[in-house]
């Protein structure tokens, strides 16, 4: 009996952790911004998410230069873009890892509504 006693009160105190959020970012370049949209892509596994998504960043955009940050229960995803810089078509690969799970996600200003699989 008080080995079971021992046993739960070790699984309560390693399974708590602090709140995180890792992530990271692949990137391509696809060509100019014309008249090019796309539509986001959302792969759910045991290690996070994935969101495989096109946008128009800065020319010389090298895949450090963006923020993830949580509020409340979403996570804002932003890219920062000059005006007096040249626009160039990118294919974004995002992998995100996130304790306690966020319910909401904005990446680069398109908001994302999670729906939980009922498996």
């Amino acid at each position: 009996m008080k080995y079971m006693i021992i046993s739960i009160c070790c699984f309560f105190v390693f399974s708590c952790n602090d709140p995180f959020v890792k992530h990271a970012l692949k990137y391509e370049k696809m060509g100019d911004c014309s008249g090019k949209t796309g539509s986001i892509k959302m792969i759910s596994n045991i290690n996070g998410e994935r969101y495989e998504f096109l946008s128009c960043l800065d020319e010389g955009f090298d895949g450090k230069q963006y923020s993830v940050e949580r509020t409340g229960d979403s996570l804002i995803v932003t890219f920062p873009r000059s005006a007096d810089k040249k626009k160039v078509f990118y294919k974004l690969i995002l992998d995100i890892d996130a304790k306690p799970r966020y319910n909401h996600i904005i990446l680069d200003g398109q908001g994302v509504i999670l729906i939980p699989s009922t498996k």
